[in-house]
Protein backbone atom coordinates (compact mmCIF):
# COMPACT_ATOMS: atom_id res chain seq x y z
CA UNK A 1 0.00 0.00 0.00
CA UNK A 2 1.29 3.42 -0.70
CA UNK A 3 0.20 6.28 1.78
CA UNK A 4 0.46 9.87 0.39
CA UNK A 5 0.58 12.33 2.56
CA UNK A 6 -1.97 15.64 1.56
CA UNK A 7 -0.96 18.54 3.83
CA UNK A 8 -3.84 20.35 4.97
CA UNK A 9 -5.17 23.51 3.33
CA UNK A 10 -4.25 26.49 5.49
CA UNK A 11 -7.92 28.53 6.25
CA UNK A 12 -7.48 31.84 7.41
CA UNK A 13 -10.48 33.93 8.87
CA UNK A 14 -10.73 37.63 8.56
CA UNK A 15 -13.84 39.65 9.62
CA UNK A 16 -13.88 42.76 7.96
CA UNK A 17 -15.97 46.28 7.89
CA UNK A 18 -18.33 47.69 5.62
CA UNK A 19 -18.56 51.20 7.56
CA UNK A 20 -21.15 53.28 7.14
CA UNK A 21 -20.95 57.28 8.24
CA UNK A 22 -23.09 59.75 6.34
CA UNK A 23 -24.63 57.96 3.83
CA UNK A 24 -21.39 56.82 2.61
CA UNK A 25 -18.84 53.65 2.92
CA UNK A 26 -15.13 53.70 3.71
CA UNK A 27 -13.13 51.82 1.08
CA UNK A 28 -8.52 51.11 1.89
CA UNK A 29 -6.37 51.19 -0.29
CA UNK A 30 -3.77 47.95 0.38
CA UNK A 31 -0.27 49.20 0.56
CA UNK A 32 2.08 48.44 -2.44
CA UNK A 33 4.07 45.97 -0.32
CA UNK A 34 1.04 43.70 0.65
CA UNK A 35 -0.33 40.94 -1.35
CA UNK A 36 -3.47 42.62 -3.98
CA UNK A 37 -1.04 46.02 -3.90
CA UNK A 38 -3.07 48.89 -4.32
CA UNK A 39 -6.49 47.57 -4.67
CA UNK A 40 -9.36 48.19 -2.46
CA UNK A 41 -10.88 46.16 -0.05
CA UNK A 42 -12.93 46.52 3.19
CA UNK A 43 -10.44 46.93 6.07
CA UNK A 44 -9.94 44.07 8.80
CA UNK A 45 -7.44 41.25 9.32
CA UNK A 46 -6.95 37.99 10.68
CA UNK A 47 -7.73 36.73 13.83
CA UNK A 48 -5.93 36.20 16.82
CA UNK A 49 -5.97 32.73 18.58
CA UNK A 50 -9.63 32.57 20.93
CA UNK A 51 -11.09 36.04 19.09
CA UNK A 52 -14.25 36.09 18.37
CA UNK A 53 -14.94 37.47 14.67
CA UNK A 54 -16.29 40.63 16.24
CA UNK A 55 -13.52 40.98 18.57
CA UNK A 56 -11.12 40.46 16.08
CA UNK A 57 -12.61 42.83 13.93
CA UNK A 58 -12.54 45.61 16.64
CA UNK A 59 -9.51 44.88 17.50
CA UNK A 60 -8.30 44.66 13.80
CA UNK A 61 -9.91 48.10 13.08
CA UNK A 62 -8.51 50.06 16.04
CA UNK A 63 -5.43 48.91 14.64
CA UNK A 64 -5.34 49.64 11.44
CA UNK A 65 -7.50 53.35 11.79
CA UNK A 66 -7.38 53.83 15.05
CA UNK A 67 -11.16 54.32 15.41
CA UNK A 68 -13.39 52.75 17.42
CA UNK A 69 -16.90 50.82 15.59
CA UNK A 70 -20.11 49.85 16.46
CA UNK A 71 -21.26 46.36 15.25
CA UNK A 72 -25.18 46.68 13.02
CA UNK A 73 -25.22 43.45 10.93
CA UNK A 74 -23.40 40.67 10.02
CA UNK A 75 -23.50 40.07 5.92
CA UNK A 76 -22.88 36.87 4.25
CA UNK A 77 -19.40 34.88 4.53
CA UNK A 78 -17.73 35.04 0.94
CA UNK A 79 -15.00 32.23 0.59
CA UNK A 80 -11.68 32.97 -1.82
CA UNK A 81 -9.86 29.58 -2.49
CA UNK A 82 -5.99 30.12 -3.20
CA UNK A 83 -5.16 26.61 -3.99
CA UNK A 84 -2.99 26.74 -1.32
CA UNK A 85 -5.57 28.71 1.29
CA UNK A 86 -8.49 29.53 2.09
CA UNK A 87 -9.53 32.97 2.79
CA UNK A 88 -12.80 33.26 4.76
CA UNK A 89 -14.20 36.82 4.50
CA UNK A 90 -16.59 37.65 7.57
CA UNK A 91 -17.70 41.29 6.53
CA UNK A 92 -19.89 43.30 9.01
CA UNK A 93 -21.89 46.63 8.25
CA UNK A 94 -20.43 48.89 11.40
CA UNK A 95 -20.64 52.51 12.16
CA UNK A 96 -18.18 54.55 13.38
CA UNK A 97 -18.39 55.59 16.93
CA UNK A 98 -15.00 57.76 17.00
CA UNK A 99 -14.30 60.04 13.98
CA UNK A 100 -10.91 60.37 13.63
CA UNK A 101 -9.19 57.98 11.06
CA UNK A 102 -5.17 57.01 11.35
CA UNK A 103 -3.78 55.24 8.62
CA UNK A 104 -1.62 52.69 10.07
CA UNK A 105 -1.29 49.89 7.23
CA UNK A 106 -3.39 51.07 3.98
CA UNK A 107 -2.26 53.50 1.38
CA UNK A 108 -5.44 55.81 1.45
CA UNK A 109 -9.08 55.27 2.44
CA UNK A 110 -11.77 57.05 0.37
CA UNK A 111 -15.58 57.64 1.33
CA UNK A 112 -18.15 56.44 -1.69
CA UNK A 113 -21.71 56.51 -2.40
CA UNK A 114 -22.23 53.28 -2.18
CA UNK A 115 -23.57 53.16 -5.89
CA UNK A 116 -19.98 54.17 -6.19
CA UNK A 117 -18.28 51.14 -4.89
CA UNK A 118 -17.78 49.47 -7.95
CA UNK A 119 -16.04 52.34 -9.58
CA UNK A 120 -12.47 51.27 -7.68
CA UNK A 121 -10.61 48.13 -8.09
CA UNK A 122 -11.79 45.76 -5.58
CA UNK A 123 -9.82 42.55 -4.55
CA UNK A 124 -11.90 39.80 -5.62
CA UNK A 125 -13.38 38.66 -2.32
CA UNK A 126 -14.42 42.18 -1.59
CA UNK A 127 -16.26 42.50 -4.54
CA UNK A 128 -18.73 39.34 -3.28
CA UNK A 129 -19.40 41.79 -0.09
CA UNK A 130 -20.45 44.65 -2.20
CA UNK A 131 -23.19 42.86 -4.13
CA UNK A 132 -23.85 41.13 -0.20
CA UNK A 133 -24.51 44.78 0.75
CA UNK A 134 -26.18 45.83 -2.10
CA UNK A 135 -29.12 42.82 -1.05
CA UNK A 136 -28.51 43.87 2.77
CA UNK A 137 -29.47 47.53 1.70
CA UNK A 138 -32.47 46.64 -0.54
CA UNK A 139 -34.13 44.79 2.16
CA UNK A 140 -33.03 47.52 4.64
CA UNK A 141 -34.76 50.19 2.70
Amino acid sequence: MIEVFVSEKLVVRVPCAVIEHEGKILAGQRSAALSFPLQWEFPGGKLEKGETDEEGLIREIREELDVEIEIIHKLPVTVKDQGWREIVLVPFVCRLRSHVITLTEHEQVLWLNPEELPSIDWTEGDLNIIQNYYDYLSIKL
